[in-house]
């Protein structure tokens, strides 16, 4: 089952997509199927933007965990990210056609 990782940050709109279009092709190297970007513009998160990636499955998130961790690009690019913005709320879900 395919597995979503969904990360959200309060930070400047254009500022992260800047960071997250270099680092999409990075995330996607690694394993992930899909990588989206998103603004919120209602509910509580308002004015928070969100990052959304698919893995297939466990297996395939875990070696991009790691592919990720030991990519020194893609942490000079998440550095950048982390000084850009604050992480608000990160999640995990198994996900299920139905």
């Amino acid at each position: 089952m395919p597995i979503t990782s969904v990360i959200t940050l309060k930070a400047d709109h254009e500022e992260a997509h800047r960071i997250i279009t270099k680092m999409a092709p990075l995330i996607k190297k690694h394993g992930a199927t899909s990588v989206r970007f998103g603004f919120c513009h209602s509910g509580s998160r308002t004015g928070t933007v969100s990052v959304v990636n698919v893995y297939p499955d466990w297996q395939a998130y875990g070696r991009a965990a790691q592919g990720m961790l030991d990519d020194k690009e893609f942490q000079g690019l998440l550095a950048e990210a982390m000084k850009a913005g604050e992480i608000v709320d990160r999640s995990l879900m198994v996900m299920q056609e139905l």
